[in-house]
């Protein structure tokens, strides 16, 4: 094995030139044809890019560069340009129209530098399987963060894989009037493989003449002659041959006695394992958050040094009583159908705790600034717990959408910047794990981060890419 040493400074260089390459693609064969990639086409891509990754793992010890691309090191610049690239796109209207920032999800290098994160995760997987699997897989010794890895590696290249294979269409049914046809995001007339009659559309209204409620009931008849009755209610779609069929719309002009129910089908054949790895993804996140938090030694410090213990139970409160306050939404009697979801509580919650845990820990960041002190122990435990909740957060978010407008993550302005903001927490908590890190620059770091956060949490409403396109922008 080589002995030369590379360091950050090299990780930056990589990105640099994934960069630049990307550019010269642009130029060259113009953007990324996503289109391209159907089935079989995208599982041979799959199955080429792990088995990239074994020789990556395999040749490791022969090649530095290989052993390197493995480390903290060369995931912190990755991590950098990731919340770089992704901030573009959150400040940047993503629509047909316009440049190569317009369309950041087919711009090559924004494509590149995800696959070589992507790449880096894959090595730290089998790093951490072939290190768990000397213990003879033991229970004991099992890797929480193997956990999260593996689900985030599955859900970001399944996720994006599957891209082409998704189906998406609109089936507009009237009263009594059997409907096999839908259409497509190109008005193109698809025939499903099921017919479906609208019996009878509800609608619920609160005093204001907002939506409530609205619903569909509908009977299908398969193609093999299965009748099945059912009523479509937002968040509450249900699955036929396949398809899953989503309360859509209606017509707004005749409302509540509206004759007209607009419907929308998916079908989405990789779902099952996106859905594996987010899980995954959502058990690391609980376990690494019950295991950050020193549930002995935290009471043994409060005892030792009680004013501390005061002072950031104080912190922590007065955070969380802001947070809460800020959040109108939490107390709203007039909540429109698509917040009206049992994952709409455990979602907002698990943020607002998670807004609350890392307000302090900024707080406790410039504190330590002016002080000039590099004990960073407490902000780090705020931190785990924090990103934690974000990630469950982030994740019941997923969830929901699945459920309400039919897709885990559209890259919808809000749901950017929650990614933003994930990634950026991650450079904290990886930047830690490096024995030569700067306690001052960690904090800097972390002071960003919040920054960052702030944007994702209120500052959306206010960025003219999110005006009129985020389905969070509930207002609108």
């Amino acid at each position: 094995m080589q002995t030369k040493t590379y360091g950050m400074k090299e990780g930056f260089l990589i990105g640099g030139a994934l960069i630049l390459t990307g550019l010269l693609l642009q130029l060259s064969i113009g953007s990324v044809d996503w289109d391209a990639f159907h089935w079989p086409v995208n599982g041979i891509v799959w199955a080429a890019f792990l088995a990239l990754i074994a020789v990556f793992y395999l040749l490791r010890n022969k090649a530095h560069c290989l052993l390197f691309i493995s480390t903290y090191k060369a995931a912190i610049p990755a991590l950098v340009y990731v919340v770089a690239l992704t901030i573009v796109m959150g400040l940047i209207r993503q629509d047909e129209q316009g440049t190569w920032l317009h369309h950041m999800l087919s711009f090559w290098p924004f494509v590149l530098v995800y696959v070589y994160s992507s790449l880096i995760l894959g090595l730290v997987i089998l790093r951490q399987l072939t290190t768990w699997a000397a213990t003879k897989f033991s229970i004991r010794h099992f890797p929480i963060s193997l956990l999260s890895h593996l689900g985030l590696f599955l859900a970001m290249t399944a996720g994006t894989l599957s891209t082409a294979d998704i189906q998406r269409v609109k089936m507009i049914t009237v009263k009594d009037s059997p409907e096999w046809r839908a259409l497509t995001a190109d008005q193109h007339i698809v025939e499903m493989p099921f017919t479906i009659k609208l019996k009878q559309f509800h609608m619920e209204t609160y005093e204001s003449g907002k939506p409530k409620r609205f619903a569909s009931d509908i009977h299908i008849l398969t193609q093999s002659g299965q009748h099945i009755d059912a009523t479509i209610d937002v968040n509450k779609p249900i699955e036929v041959d396949g398809w899953k069929i989503y309360q859509y719309g209606y017509d707004t002009q005749m409302g509540a006695i509206s004759q007209t129910s607009i419907l929308e089908l998916i079908s989405d054949p990789w779902l099952p394992l996106v859905y594996a790895g987010i899980y995954m993804l959502l058990g690391g996140a609980v376990c690494f958050m019950l295991l950050s938090i020193p549930w002995t030694g935290a009471w043994r410090q409060s005892k030792k040094h009680p004013k501390g213990a005061l002072a950031i139970t104080l912190l922590i409160g007065s955070a969380f009583f802001c947070v809460h306050h800020f959040m109108p939404i939490l107390h709203s009697d007039t909540l429109v159908p698509a917040l009206q979801s049992p994952w709409f509580r455990p979602h907002i919650i698990a943020y607002m705790l998670a807004y609350t845990l890392m307000a302090s820990a900024t707080i406790m960041a410039i504190y330590k600034l002016f002080t000039h002190s590099t004990t960073l122990t407490s902000i780090d435990i705020i931190v785990y717990v924090g990103l934690s909740l974000i990630t469950i957060g982030m994740l019941f978010g997923a969830l929901w959408a699945k459920e309400a407008w039919g897709h885990y993550w559209s890259w919808d302005p809000k749901e950017t910047w929650a990614a933003i903001t994930w990634f950026a927490y991650l450079v904290f908590i990886h930047y830690r794990q490096i024995p030569s890190h700067k306690p001052k620059m960690a904090l800097w770091i972390l002071i960003i981060s919040f920054a960052l956060l702030q944007m994702c949490w209120w500052g959306i409403k206010f960025l003219p890419s999110a005006q009129e396109t985020s389905a969070h922008v509930y207002s609108a």
